[in-house]
């Protein structure tokens, strides 16, 4: 198709196929003098091949100016000329590429006009150089040029979009990716470094009041809470590697690992007081994203609340899932006055799921952090 060539190599593929066309035609009736009745100048019809072979390889470049051009030489050359060589051939791929390239109003109006003047000026000579049904059939080949060209143009168009929306589509995967990594990486392995943290600030503290202090205890809770964080951090490398290859991915965050969770904010000097009501098969999406919610909740308690006592709710309806983590820190809990990363992520896992989200300070002091979920949730 010659939709393929529209750029510089193109021109000059098409430019030179026209010539050889035009010109070895027009010799070799020529030289055999295969000729009609003697034209009125027949060094200008040599011209005008010579203007409208030259100027088609810029087709592409300046369409209308080219496609003007060779009609003008076409309309031209027949009349001057003895020698019926296919001159129209200029014509007929500028008017294409005219289409082809978006100008499809111009390329309209150039085929309608065309098409007048043909069909005009063989019905004035009274058929004189082709029959009536050869006038109005080549008529109809100009008027379909233009069509076919505007056809190429949607296709282009509709290439180029497609190519646009694709491009688009990838970026945004990528970068939904990139957040949902980001959150991975900042509730997991995050709230295991911030037991980590807080457990060897403690047994610091009391080191310094105690030189004799027993660390036994204290360290075997940090070896086991870096262990777990160990092990979600292979299995999210595990997803991150190329398909089929042998990657430890082990099992997801549930609510189901919600004891082991509460058990290290315990170890880390905090009461926590567990409550849950109902039970019910939890959509994967859904049970993630409750428990990371709980998960970073602890954590920013244990971080920022100064709390002593810690409410953990988990309440299973009918068509709703609804977790609670309210503390009586005296402290600013990570958010209360300003969005964080956990705070962001665990808006962002429960309202992509479909669900809402509250967090923010109690009237009678501490913070809470709300969350619900329906249990049925789009794929």
């Amino acid at each position: 198709m010659l939709d393929r060539f529209s750029d510089r190599v193109g021109d000059l593929i098409i430019g030179a196929v026209n010539a050889v066309i035009v010109l070895g035609w027009s010799f070799v009736q020529a030289t055999l003098k295969l000729r009609d009745p003697p034209g009125l100048n027949e060094q200008l019809g040599w011209v005008m091949v010579a203007i409208s072979v030259v100027v088609l390889f810029f087709r592409s470049s300046y369409p209308l100016t080219v496609t003007l051009v060779t009609l003008a030489a076409t309309l031209v050359y027949y009349p001057a000329s003895s020698i019926d060589g296919p001159m129209l051939l200029g014509f007929v791929i500028a008017l294409y590429t005219l289409a082809a390239l978006g100008r499809v109003i111009a390329a309209s109006v150039i085929a309608a006009t065309t098409f007048l003047i043909v069909v005009t000026s063989e019905i004035l000579a009274d058929f004189a150089h082709i029959t009536a049904s050869e006038t109005f059939m080549l008529g109809g080949w100009i008027i379909a040029v233009p069509a076919i060209g505007a056809v190429v143009a949607h296709y282009r168009r509709y290439r180029d979009e497609t190519a646009v929306a694709l491009a688009e589509t990838q970026k945004r995967s990528v970068a939904e990716e990139r957040l949902r990594i980001a959150r991975e990486l900042h509730d997991a392995v995050g709230h295991h470094l911030s037991l980590i943290n807080v457990q060897t600030a403690a047994a610091l503290r009391r080191l310094k009041r105690n030189p004799a202090f027993r660390t036994e205890e204290t360290l075997q809770v940090i070896e086991e809470t870096s262990r777990l964080s160990l092990r979600e951090l292979r299995a999210m490398v595990g997803v991150l590697r190329e398909a089929g290859a042998d990657a430890p991915t082990g099992p997801g965050p549930s609510l189901d690992q919600l004891p082991s969770l509460v058990e290290a904010a315990r170890d880390s000097g905090v009461e926590v007081d567990v409550r849950v009501d109902g039970k019910a098969p939890l959509p994967v999406a859904v049970d993630a994203a409750a428990y990371r919610v709980v998960q970073e909740a602890l954590t920013n308690v244990l971080r920022h609340a100064r709390a002593e006592r810690v409410q953990v709710k988990v309440v299973t309806g009918t068509s709703t899932l609804a977790v609670s983590v309210v503390d009586d820190g005296v402290g600013e809990a990570k958010g209360a006055k300003a969005v964080g990363n956990g705070l962001t992520g665990m808006r962002e896992r429960a309202e992509g799921l479909g669900g809402s989200f509250y967090a923010g300070p109690r009237d009678d002091g501490g913070f809470a952090v709300e969350a619900t979920w329906p249990l049925e949730v789009q794929a």
